[in-house]
C-alpha cells in the first residue's frame, strides 16, 4: 500500500514540475557559419533564453559601423526594446563606461 501511494505521489510531483517549465520552441546553435555567437532559445511563451537568463525581446538591429563598407546586423536579447544599432555598436568600440553600461542586462547573440 505504501509503495502504491509513494508511486502515485511521485508521478504527481513529476507532472507538476514538468508543467512549470517553459517549453523550447526553437534552438539557435552557436555557429561561425551562421553568425550565432552564443546558443540561445525561443520559448513557448514568447520569451528568449540564453545562459539561463530569460529576456523579453529579440531585436534585429541593422546599421553601418563607422568606416565600414557594408551594413551589419546585431541580434540582441534584452528586456529593453528601445536599444538602437548605434547604442549596441558604441558598447563594442567605445572607451566610455556609459556606452558599455547601455548594454547591461542584454546580450549580443548574433552578428551578421
Amino acid at each position: 500500500m505504501n509503495k502504491k501511494l509513494f508511486a502515485i505521489l511521485a508521478a504527481c510531483l513529476m507532472l507538476f514540475v514538468g508543467c512549470g517549465e517553459n517549453e523550447i520552441v526553437n534552438t539557435y546553435e552557436q555557429s561561425e557559419d551562421s553568425g550565432v555567437m552564443k546558443t540561445y532559445y525561443e520559448m513557448k511563451d514568447g520569451t528568449w533564453k540564453c545562459d539561463d537568463t530569460i529576456y523579453k525581446y529579440r531585436l534585429e538591429l541593422n546599421g553601418r559601423m563607422p568606416n565600414a563598407e557594408k551594413d551589419s546586423c546585431f541580434v540582441v536579447l534584452t528586456d529593453d526594446n528601445s536599444l538602437s544599432f548605434e547604442t549596441v555598436s558604441k558598447s563594442l568600440y567605445s572607451s566610455l563606461l556609459k556606452d558599455v553600461d547601455a548594454m547591461k542586462g542584454s546580450v549580443i547573440v548574433e552578428l551578421r
